[in-house]
């Protein structure tokens, strides 16, 4: 075992010991279609689902292997959960032992002491304690009255509303991962954001075995409901109290979106990616975001290949893009960007991506006369070829000949959410044999299951930052070991830890408008030996020095024991 991996064990144990010693106080389907969680009728179904579904989907093996690429030897595996025993014991020992060298040793000590202390106070915090008490609240949707316990964070004068549910078994650690999930809906009453925010409270929940399920209601009724300006440090609040109050684990952080809500993970993930272990995006658009800062956090984007919503939207090509942008990237950098990318054919704006269609489904919602080879979910092998060809060779307009055909009428929003007796059929038919288009029904779509494979790495070799997307509403100006103040907006940078010679090298790319800060994290730098620091305008040299006003600033700001810092290196880039 090499001495990076033992210390990446020791430290991911020395972390669980804290999180353990200091006790962290606390589609449903019919026929071939998934009904739209943004109508009455699928929160109605939700409710026939939960009186009848009792048997839990079964996984199904995909063969997609979190970070699987490695080219560029960059070893970004994540902390795995350490094992039994008495860890902390054991950690100390091998702090004492010279493991990490003294100065190291002793930056460590003092930041598990200030996370600890910081945990204490948390937990005899009111209003933290408020925000995970529970209230029993009466949700009106359009056509039914609920009565549910609804938690409720406050900051700055505006409200985060989410319900919670607690799944299963902590881990032997007695840890849970931790889901967030946002509802469809946006511009629209009231009562119908409250029936896409009861649809899911259960959606994604089916597929979770273990774990804290969480269902934000978006902020205001408006079209970006989840992601308003004021909306990010609520999620960094959330994630903070789950992770403090309700055991979840940090490194096991997943977020998940669908419709409006897949329009939120687009936005959120990228301008808050440090703070993800893997998302999922369903039927949203991308509304001319930048994923740039994804390099670290695997991303899937599921669309439905008639999804185009208006014909200047084209939500499902916008999606299918991706898959260019991000090999391009993953490709320039050399690293990072693991991502899969599902166009569901030949399905609209609704398709499972969250149930396995299991036979007690298929006796359930009566589907033994459906054709088995409708069932099953077909998508496409190529999704950038599809980007590229549904433009050029203006599949639209064929698209809407057939809906025309089978007696839909033929416009956009009918072609996105309706589907035709006969509609499917044909249509898969022409994707597949008149253009030539090749689908796979290999693919586990469950969204779940996607995000499960991941555990975050808190501190990678190598990220990249785009000072453009960026959340300034937020407070915190960290991103994994870089911050910058808010007023740094405009370029981007790439930053690179190596190991052997304990050296950050970082490379300015367009232009970066001010000073970025290396945030000297004891979890990945090396306090013993002097750090160098490498630009493009030259190299120094520093001597790293644990401080205790640095560390309970750090870990102030960012909540986070794993993203916060013993020390700081100013590098200034210029105007």
């Amino acid at each position: 075992m090499s001495d990076k991996t033992k210390k990446t064990i020791l430290i991911t144990a020395i972390i669980v010991s804290v999180l353990i010693v200091a006790g962290i106080a606390a589609f449903f389907i019919s026929g071939i279609t998934v009904y739209d969680l943004d109508s009455e009728e699928g929160t109605e179904l939700v409710s026939e689902a939960e009186e009848g579904m009792s048997e839990e989907s079964s996984l199904k093996e995909t063969g997609y292997e979190e970070n699987e690429y490695d080219e560029s030897g960059y070893d970004d595996s994540g902390y795995e959960s350490a094992g039994n025993g008495d860890i902390m014991t054991a950690a100390y020992e091998m702090i004492e032992d010279g493991s990490f060298g003294e100065k190291t040793g002793e930056a460590l000590q003092l930041m598990i002491e200030g996370y600890d202390e910081y945990k204490k106070l948390a937990s005899e915090d009111p209003e933290r304690v408020k925000e995970v008490t529970p209230a029993e609240t009466v949700i009106e949707t359009e056509n039914t009255e609920y009565t549910e316990e609804v938690y409720t964070i406050s900051m700055g004068g505006h409200q985060m509303k989410y319900m919670m549910e607690i799944v299963g078994e902590p881990d032997e650690n007695g840890l849970y991962p931790l889901y967030i999930t946002l509802h469809g809906g946006g511009e629209s009453s009231e009562e119908e954001n409250n029936g896409q925010w009861m649809a899911m409270k259960d959606y994604y929940r089916e597929s979770v075995d273990n774990g804290i399920y969480v269902a934000t209601r978006g902020m205001e009724d408006v079209w970006n409901l989840h992601f308003l300006d004021y909306s990010y440090p609520m999620y960094d609040r959330l994630i903070e109290d789950m992770v403090l109050l309700k055991n979840a684990d940090p490194n096991r952080v997943y977020l998940m979106g669908f419709s409006a809500g897949g329009d939120g993970v687009y936005a959120i993930a990228p301008r808050m990616a440090d703070r993800f272990a893997a998302a999922n995006m369903s039927s949203g658009h991308p509304n001319d975001v930048c994923l740039l800062n994804i390099s670290n956090l695997p991303f899937e984007i599921q669309v439905g290949i008639r999804d185009y919503y208006s014909e200047t939207a084209m939500r499902s090509i916008r999606g299918a893009e991706f898959e260019d942008i991000l090999n391009a990237y993953r490709d320039s950098y050399g690293f990072g960007y693991d991502h899969r990318i599902l166009v569901h054919v030949p399905e609209g704006h609704n398709y499972n991506d969250s149930y396995i269609l299991t036979d007690e489904l298929i006796e359930m919602y009566d589907l033994q006369d459906e054709d088995p080879e409708m069932l099953k979910t077909h998508v496409l092998k190529d999704p950038s070829l599809f980007a590229k060809r549904a433009v050029e060779e203006n599949w639209l307009g064929q698209f809407l000949k057939i809906l025309k055909d089978v007696g839909g009428d033929p416009d956009v929003q009918t072609l996105s959410y309706e589907t035709p007796d006969g509609f499917d059929e044909k249509l898969l038919s022409y994707v597949t044999k008149d253009l030539g288009m090749e689908v796979t029904t290999d693919e586990d779509a469950n969204a779940v299951h996607f995000v499960d494979k991941y555990t975050r790495n808190p501190v990678p070799m190598a990220f990249v930052w785009d000072f453009e997307t960026r959340a300034p509403e937020r407070g915190d100006t960290a991103f994994y070991w870089l911050k910058a103040d808010y007023s740094v907006n405009k370029g981007s940078v790439e930053a690179v830890y190596e190991e052997d010679s304990n050296t950050v090298s970082i490379e300015d790319f367009d232009g970066v408008n001010g000073d970025v800060t290396i945030l000297a994290n004891p979890f990945l730098m090396d306090f013993d030996r002097p750090l160098t620091v490498e630009t493009a305008e030259g190299s120094f040299t520093v001597d790293l020095e644990a401080d205790s006003e640095v560390i309970e600033n750090s870990i102030i700001e960012t909540g986070d024991i794993f993203l916060s810092w013993a020390d700081e290196v100013k590098v200034s880039f210029g105007e």
